[in-house]
């Protein structure tokens, strides 16, 4: 449970709290399984605060600093979270459904788990993020940077990656079926036994990735640069 005082510190607003912040540096928040949904919180700083569980849906994020916070198993779905800051943060579990994430920093976060599935991420930085097993379904992630993530077993299904960096990525066994790439850098990454049945790779730089016993049954691969690519005991039937 939230510390009480914590909590009353928010309430008085933006102003109050970022100031209460600068005269506590060393203080650590604690706002666990508080419920804020539907709050305005644009411009706080929660800077390496105690969120594990609480409800953040429908609440106001913009340029809110949540750098090496800790919102395991929190609730953010429908949120507005645009341009705000989820460097190093610990986020395993967490809920983003149908929330606005545009271009907001998830550098180095642990995005283990987490539920973005048709969240809008359009330009969003997701560079070395951990994101084993995320849930992106048909989530916009077009132009977001996820170079050097590691994505083994996420699913992006009918996601789309219009102009994305997968730059070194690992996305071995991720689901693809249906995602929409076209124009996306995956130059060197792997994506060894991935599912793309039906996706649209048209345009793609697949220059020395890895796709070793991916399913590319019915891809559009129109334009792709493959050149140096590792194709072994890749699918390819009707391939277009």
């Amino acid at each position: 449970m939230a510390e009480p005082t914590h909590l009353a510190e928010l309430e008085q607003g933006l102003k109050l709290w970022n100031q209460w912040r600068d005269n506590h540096p060393k203080l650590i928040p604690d706002l666990m399984e508080v419920d804020l949904s539907g709050q305005n919180l644009n411009g706080f700083n929660l800077f390496q605060a105690e969120l594990m569980g609480a409800n953040l849906s429908g609440s106001l994020l913009i340029y809110t600093d949540l750098t090496e916070a800790c919102v395991v198993g929190a609730i953010f779905d429908q949120a507005i979270l645009r341009h705000a800051y989820l460097n190093k943060a610990k986020l395993t579990r967490t809920s983003f459904q149908r929330a606005d994430l545009t271009m907001t920093s998830l550098e180095d976060a642990n995005l283990i788990r987490v539920n973005f599935s048709l969240a809008d991420l359009e330009g969003a930085n997701l560079f070395r993020t951990n994101l084993i097993a995320v849930n992106f379904t048909k989530a916009n992630l077009s132009r977001v940077n996820f170079t050097e993530a590691v994505m083994t077993g996420a699913n992006l299904n009918e996601a789309q990656l219009i102009g994305s960096n997968f730059d070194k990525a690992n996305l071995t066994g991720a689901d693809l079926v249906k995602a929409n790439l076209k124009g996306a850098n995956l130059s060197q990454a792997n994506l060894s036994y991935t599912n793309l049945r039906e996706a649209n790779l048209s345009e793609t730089n697949l220059r020395k990735a890895n796709l070793t016993g991916a399913d590319l049954t019915h891809a559009n691969l129109h334009g792709a640069n493959l050149i140096e690519a590792e194709l072994d005991g890749v699918i390819l039937n009707t391939s277009i």
